[in-house]
């Protein structure tokens, strides 16, 4: 007798235990999910903050300006063309033509060199092929990709040039001018002529909104 009530006493805790750790480990699986759920949802809410804020400022720079423009989201960054090109959520029936400028408001991105019908590719300032008339402080130059390099060349002015300047569009360009382009990184001085090494002052790897504005027409 004693031994089969030692026997089902047993076997109700052992039972009872094993409930238990079930319990137990089912609470701390759930609260582990949760808790990577939480970090997920964490982790998207800064992401679309981010995506938020940048569109804020996209849309109070626009209500500063005065021509027809339009916003537009980054769709794509292509890993091959990094430097190159961008595409973006807009084209041909949203009213973008090729040549049409993009920027923000920090400075100039590209122009537009494709437009399909909802789409349109962006090359960007830092392409190879950029040839763009460019100011810097009262003087005029030509802002090009040599190599790895962006740099200002033909600079008309003798003027002394500071490192941290600003280069902003020309208002003689295809586009609206005093846009800034690129900060003065480097100065070297030749026997001939002046080379202004620049830099972007766009990050293309965190844009995801652009400004779309209208090449000018010659009058």
């Amino acid at each position: 007798m004693k031994k089969t009530t030692l026997f089902f006493f047993l076997f109700f805790f052992l039972l009872f235990v094993e409930v238990m750790l079930d319990y137990t480990y089912s609470i701390f699986f759930r609260t582990d999910n949760n808790l990577k759920e939480n970090r997920v949802s964490l982790s998207e809410y800064e992401t679309l903050k981010k995506e938020y804020e940048e569109l804020t400022q996209n849309l109070e720079f626009l209500n500063t300006v005065k021509e027809e423009n339009q916003i537009s989201k980054v769709f794509l960054h292509d890993p091959y063309l990094f430097m190159d090109q961008i595409t973006i959520l807009k084209g041909k029936e949203e009213g973008v033509s090729i040549g049409d400028y993009v920027y923000n408001e920090k400075g100039l991105i590209g122009k537009i060199i494709e437009v399909k019908n909802h789409s349109s590719i962006v090359e960007l300032v830092t392409n190879s092929h950029t040839v763009l008339p460019v100011t810097i402080n009262e003087s005029f130059g030509i802002l090009k990709k040599e190599g790895e390099n962006l740099v200002v060349k033909n600079i008309t002015s003798k003027e002394p040039i500071a490192v941290g300047s600003i280069v902003k569009t020309s208002p003689y360009s295809q586009i609206l001018g005093n846009i800034p382009v690129a900060t003065v990184e480097s100065v070297k001085q030749g026997p001939i002529e002046t080379t202004l090494i620049v830099k972007p002052i766009i990050q293309i790897e965190s844009l995801n909104y652009c400004v779309i504005g209208k090449e000018k027409k010659n009058e």
